[in-house]
């Protein structure tokens, strides 16, 4: 809860800063949510290799006409692997969930073209759970295989459809301990 208080006030201190071309930007905060298909690919240590379904919900406070704060909430959604016959009834499926928050910076290109997009780049710093479940007869047993905390990086686009609504398509990389988490998003951006 502590990282998520610090989170949310590095948010809301960032979205209070006024730069000096803040006037020309023509919504300061945006919402979005969408799909989440994620990539999992672990090590020997913990060999899942699976691809999943989750979600990602955000909040961006714009800071001037290129460069935006962005706090987030993202889930995996479940990876499975069979293990040995033995220590479990069936497959042990794992997901990641937790805050993000990022810094965005927008690219001026396709600022004069017919087709209004929004390209960008992003970096932050992620906090998840990893939570763990395994079969043992016919019950589902929840475990939890930790916490982990790092960095990630990604690209995206927003295709802006009116004033207000854009489809936001972002394509993000994770530094997981024993992992390679690959994550493209796509859902629907709300401008306030």
């Amino acid at each position: 809860m502590k990282r998520l208080s610090m989170a949310a006030a590095l948010f809301l201190m960032a979205s209070m800063v006024h730069a000096e071309d803040a006037a020309e930007a023509e919504s300061r905060f945006r919402v979005g949510a969408g799909a989440a298909f994620s990539d999992y690919t672990g090590d020997p240590s913990f060999p899942i290799e699976d691809n999943g379904l989750g979600v990602q919900i955000y909040a961006q406070a714009l800071l001037n006409s290129w460069l935006a704060a962005e706090i987030g909430y993202f889930n995996s959604g479940g990876f499975e692997r069979d293990i040995d016959p033995g220590q479990s009834d069936g497959p042990v499926e794992t997901r990641l969930g937790g805050f993000n928050i990022s810094a965005l910076a927008y690219l001026p290109l396709f600022q004069d073209a017919e087709a209004d997009i929004d390209i960008f780049v992003r970096v932050g710093m992620y906090d998840y759970d990893i939570d763990l479940e395994t079969v043992v007869g016919n019950s589902k047993v929840p475990g939890s295989l930790g916490h982990s905390t790092g960095v990630f990086g990604g690209a995206g686009f927003v295709f802006n459809i009116s004033e207000e609504f854009g489809i936001r398509a972002v394509f993000d990389w994770y530094d997981i301990n024993n992992a390679d988490l690959w994550s493209v998003g796509l859902g629907l951006e709300y401008k306030l």
